[in-house]
């Protein structure tokens, strides 16, 4: 019996454990993915693609527009008070429908894909191969923090849910209709950041490389500036005249 007792306090022990780093990574996950961009900068020298080097930065931008576009139909159609952008667990309503009703993590789902664009036409394999273990440890924490959170908070209607809908494989077959009006303005507000963030680290990748594959020449160093640039002036412009936080 005793011996029972103690495995059963060991397995709690280790589930708090998992649920206090899932709520320290959840916390930081907006910028925790920056230092390990910028680590790849310095450490990850690209591979000089040639004449694949143009289709390599089309297909990672690409790749970068699925991932922001899956991440905008996630929270464009969301209900009020969910898919914050706080650094705590919170939500009121649990969203099932729309992306939500294919996958349950449609928002991880399209940062993984924006942050493999940017690799790709980064043009390192072992880039991208460090980062997507960094991702992978990193979300399994917060996932499994978000999952404890929303079966306290929702009980059998979420574990109903997880039942049947997978955590990160889309599965297209049981899609269900949105049941709510897209929010432009819910995604201006919540997407303003990740977009600029993105495309800054898309351009950076291209500068980075030409630098390292060109031994310190950069061509057309303004052509990749002046867009993000332009992208920070209409983030600021956006914040100065949105009047309301959207729920």
């Amino acid at each position: 019996m005793k011996i029972a007792t103690d495995e059963s306090a060991a397995g709690h022990e280790k589930t708090d454990l998992k649920r206090a780093i899932g709520a320290a990574c959840f916390r930081f996950r907006a910028i925790s993915v920056v230092p390990v961009i910028l680590l790849i900068y310095f450490i990850f020298k690209p591979v000089d693609p040639g004449s694949f080097n143009p289709i390599l930065n089309i297909l990672g931008f690409l790749l970068a527009l699925t991932g922001a576009a899956t991440r905008i139909a996630s929270v464009g159609y969301s209900k009020p008070f969910t898919s914050g952008r706080e650094n705590y667990l919170k939500a009121d309503n649990l969203n099932t429908r729309g992306v939500y009703s294919i996958v349950r993590n449609p928002l991880y789902i399209g940062n993984f894909l924006i942050y493999n664009g940017v690799l790709v036409a980064y043009s390192s394999p072992a880039a991208l191969a460090f980062f997507n273990a960094f991702f992978i440890v990193n979300y399994y924490f917060i996932i499994l923090s978000e999952e404890n959170y929303l079966e306290n908070q929702f009980g059998d209607d979420y574990r109903e849910y997880r039942r049947a809908v997978p955590k990160v494989i889309p599965r297209l077959t049981l899609y269900q209709k949105n049941d709510r009006p897209f929010s432009l303005a819910k995604v201006a507000y919540k997407e303003m950041n990740t977009t600029c963030y993105w495309i800054f680290f898309y351009a950076v990748s291209l500068l980075v490389k030409q630098y390292k594959v060109n031994d310190g020449a950069i061509k057309n160093f303004w052509w990749h500036a002046i867009p993000v640039l332009a992208l920070f002036a209409l983030n600021l412009l956006l914040r100065a005249t949105m009047r309301s936080k959207p729920a």
